[in-house]
């Protein structure tokens, strides 16, 4: 009887194959992983196990829209650049929704104001960043998202700072 059930395994291995690979991973733990370990300022080197080596960032703004392409090793150096704003940050995810290929995100973001973010001088102030994001996964992988961010709350926070 067990002869019988080895027999499709033995003549297709292609399909013994595909029964033991692993399923890809779900949009929402690409996102979750990228957010964890890279958008957290943990290991920004890590950007290239979760994003497509071309991301179309959409930076939504008051002002208008723009677009950023980036690779994984520049969005590294983003958040490498983050932890020289705002030194050794925290990072809350406070809101997470998945729905298929796509992951709506809200994040709190804690620090203090150690470089210049608009030319100002750093106050050491304490700073905080609001920011919503909706992430798309293609193939594994962040191939697009779309980011707001408080920007007018960032620029109170730093006048009162002053």
């Amino acid at each position: 009887m067990m002869r019988n059930l080895l027999l499709p395994l033995v003549l297709f291995p292609a399909f013994a194959q595909a029964a033991s690979a692993s399923p890809a991973p779900t949009a929402a733990a690409v996102v979750r992983g990228f957010l964890d370990e890279v958008r957290s300022g943990r290991a920004p080197e890590k950007a290239v196990n979760y994003l497509a080596p071309e991301v179309r960032a959409h930076q939504v703004t008051a002002e208008g829209e723009s677009v950023v392409v980036r690779s994984p090793e520049a969005y590294a150096r983003h958040v490498q650049e983050f932890r020289q704003l705002f030194g050794d940050f925290s990072f809350t995810i406070q809101e997470f929704i998945s729905d298929e290929d796509k992951v709506f995100v809200r994040w709190r973001q804690d620090g203090h104001h150690l470089g210049s973010l608009d030319g100002e001088t750093p106050t050491g102030a304490p700073l905080t960043e609001l920011t919503s994001v909706v992430y798309r996964v293609e193939a594994g992988k962040i191939a697009e998202y779309w980011l707001q961010t408080d920007r007018k709350g960032l620029e109170l926070q730093l006048q009162r700072a002053k």
